[in-house]
């Protein structure tokens, strides 16, 4: 195997296909990527069993060969060459356990493993396409992926719902069990479902982190995505992506979120978080909770911590009501604040035990779920 490519061009590959591999893995070979080189194609592929992406690149080889490197060597050395520089590959025909890798007056020799033994997934049939704008899909995937659960026993949570309405409505929706994230997008186009049926899948958070890097939001072109009983597949370019899915059933997310409030506030959606950031500031590092007062025309905001330290600030609000006070993790609330749009944002609320909803007339398609806390 023998090839010469650019730096820029080698490392716009590496940068996707190495957000798959793991950089501690007990199986050796999965921290490595695959090589492979034919006449006139260079494919590098890197996976961790659950996902999947690989990149295929028309090139002009001197001889064709595979074989596996270690992934973040290779894009070490390669991101720490000089600018413009071209990047030879080579391996001993005779002796393949060495990559060679020159650029300029460098050279490298990274230890490599048989490309027979690297994990590819196999045939994927392919049983529903979904077709959506490219920036609409990063936009869903942005406005609920932050409160995805991270290693949750209930291993369900630890990934992203997307529900597939036979109408062309496609809704993204993610929980850990203290807050609820949903969005939704409309789709004008009559083959965004190419079936008459609903189809839930829930893809794991490591294949939507990575999914929503390669995705850019400022684009029009179409993506499809290519789903089967146990996978989803997208191309971009030529950068091909898959995913298993997870193999559970999703908790009803609609039941969780508030049908009839008491109390409805309208928030300035920056006062609202700049406030909400100041008063966190002296909040119990490890519960983070801080409590919301509402009475007469002020919303009362106050946090303190096992310092005895405190921080109190108010908000003058439209409310006639009785005095009302309910507790909130902090965190939870600024990123549903961050993550709508529009400058007023309303702020719905039943009792001290009871979830609040919070959404934008400017957003309409996003609503957010912070469950109460208490303090």
């Amino acid at each position: 195997m023998k090839l010469t490519i650019s730096k820029e061009t080698l490392l716009d590959q590496l940068i996707h296909v190495i957000g798959a591999v793991e950089k501690k893995h007990t199986s050796k070979i999965l921290e490595n990527i695959l090589i492979q080189v034919s006449e006139n194609n260079l494919q590098l592929v890197g996976t961790d069993l659950e996902i999947e992406m690989s990149a295929n690149l028309e090139i002009q080889a001197e001889s064709s060969g595979q074989i596996t490197a270690p992934a973040r060597k290779l894009f070490d050395i390669c991101k720490a060459l000089p600018a413009d520089c071209f990047i030879l590959l080579e391996t001993d025909g005779e002796n393949d356990n060495k990559l060679e890798i020159k650029g300029l007056r460098s050279r490298f020799e990274l230890a490599t493993l048989p490309a027979d033994e690297y994990p590819l997934l196999d045939d994927i049939p392919i049983k529903q396409e979904i077709t959506l704008p490219e920036k609409s899909l990063k936009h869903l995937l942005e406005k609920v992926s932050f409160s995805m659960a991270n290693q949750d026993v209930r291993y369900y949570l630890n990934g992203l719902l997307l529900e597939l309405n036979k109408d062309n409505k496609i809704l993204a929706v993610s929980t850990d069990g203290h807050r609820l994230a949903i969005s939704e997008f409309m789709s004008d186009s009559e083959s965004t479902n190419n079936t008459d049926t609903d189809l839930k899948i829930i893809v794991p958070r490591k294949g939507i982190l990575e999914l929503s890097k390669l995705l850019d939001i400022s684009s029009d072109l179409p993506v499809t995505l290519q789903i089967s009983d146990n996978h989803i597949r997208i191309h971009k370019d030529n950068i091909r992506f898959t995913s298993k899915l997870i193999d559970g059933k999703y908790p009803d997310y609609q039941a969780a979120i508030p049908s009839n409030s008491s109390h409805t506030i309208e928030l300035d959606r920056d006062q609202f978080r700049d406030t909400l950031s100041r008063v966190a500031i002296l909040s119990n590092e490890k519960f983070r909770g801080i409590r919301l007062r509402l009475n007469e025309g002020v919303m009362t905001l106050h946090s303190n911590n096992p310092e005895n330290e405190s921080a109190e600030e108010e908000i003058d609000i439209s409310y006639a009501g009785e005095l009302f006070e309910i507790g909130f993790n902090v965190t939870y609330m600024l990123e549903a604040v961050n993550h709508l749009e529009g400058n007023i944002i309303k702020l719905e609320l039943s009792t001290p035990d009871s979830s609040a909803l919070l959404h934008s007339e400017d957003d309409p398609e996003t609503r957010y779920v912070v469950m109460p806390i208490r303090l």
